[in-house]
């Protein structure tokens, strides 16, 4: 055992010239180039050495990679990669203890795709439900709201929205941040997307219903009209965050009622409207649907 040992050392002692074919990978391509060629091109480095550093880089070759910026040249439709321009990469790559004697092809020529871009919102899919007594501040938020999508012309130009992936939350009482999955639409082809997820996120508060009463104001009655309504004032109620209740006061609010939307009808009631309301109220509504009038001449 020991002398087989002993010959395998002796043996990887020894200097050796190999042939080694080299893989290579593309960095910091453009989002919207894709390369054409579907076969792998492969470099072949002949390396000197002993078997002791020649053994790790033929069993565990790592691929020569290829930065689209600063190693391609183009030329005629095609980009070019010199191998005498990227030797010092390569070395790097084999270590200092090995020799490279020659590299080939000289030269590889690649063809890259320019493709179409187009930025489209992004819409959320969420069935969301708060527990009684909360509900969300302002509106749920996505970040970002919109991505580019990228693929052929005639496939990029049909895509007008991209969907999350459904996001469903029940009795929610608290704020929420959360990563969703971006769904690519179904195309008859490949497309690419800027962003993968998204982050939604919503501010929860508790929220409480509060109630006013309003004055009724009309406006646009003729000049030579005198006209009598009732109610004069209505009950408008509100959606606002609890701690916040107390901002609310009844000028906050204006009802109106407009007689021009009557005026050429023989409708006997007018439809109250809210004109003004506190920024902090959520949502409002007046409890009664209609004002009644009269016309003293």
């Amino acid at each position: 055992m020991l002398s087989f040992l002993f010959l395998i050392i002796s043996k990887l002692s020894g200097k050796y010239t190999e042939t080694v074919a080299l893989n290579v990978s593309f960095e910091n391509v453009p989002e919207n180039k894709v390369l054409l060629q579907k076969e792998k091109q492969k470099i072949n480095v002949v390396l000197s050495a002993n078997g002791f550093n020649l053994v790790p880089l033929i069993f565990f070759k790592q691929p020569v990679k290829i930065d689209y910026d600063s190693d391609l040249y183009y030329n005629n439709e095609h980009y070019s990669w010199v191998a005498n321009k990227s030797a010092h990469k390569i070395k790097s790559l084999v270590g200092s203890r090995v020799e490279m004697l020659s590299i080939t092809p000289d030269t590889l020529n690649f063809r890259f795709e320019t493709l179409e871009t187009k930025k489209v919102p992004i819409k959320l899919q969420a069935n969301i439900s708060y527990l009684i007594g909360y509900d969300v501040l302002d509106k749920v938020e996505i970040k970002p709201d919109s991505v580019t999508v990228i693929g052929a012309e005639n496939i990029v130009s049909t895509i007008e929205e991209i969907s999350t992936e459904p996001l469903s939350l029940k009795d929610v009482n608290a704020s929420f941040s959360q990563s969703i999955a971006l769904k690519l639409p179904k195309v008859d082809g490949n497309i690419k997307l800027s962003s993968q997820k998204v982050t939604v996120t919503s501010e929860v508060v508790k929220f409480t219903e509060g109630a006013v009463e309003v004055p009724v104001t009309l406006v646009n009655t003729p000049k030579n009209l005198t006209i009598n309504y009732f109610p004069k004032v209505v009950t408008v109620l509100y959606y606002v965050p609890l701690n916040r209740f107390n901002e609310i006061k009844p000028s906050d609010f204006k009802v109106v009622c407009n007689y021009e939307e009557i005026a050429q009808t023989d409708k006997k009631a007018m439809t109250p409207k809210l004109t003004s309301v506190p920024e902090a109220a959520k949502s409002t509504r007046i409890k009664q649907n209609k004002v009644e009038f009269i016309v003293v001449k």
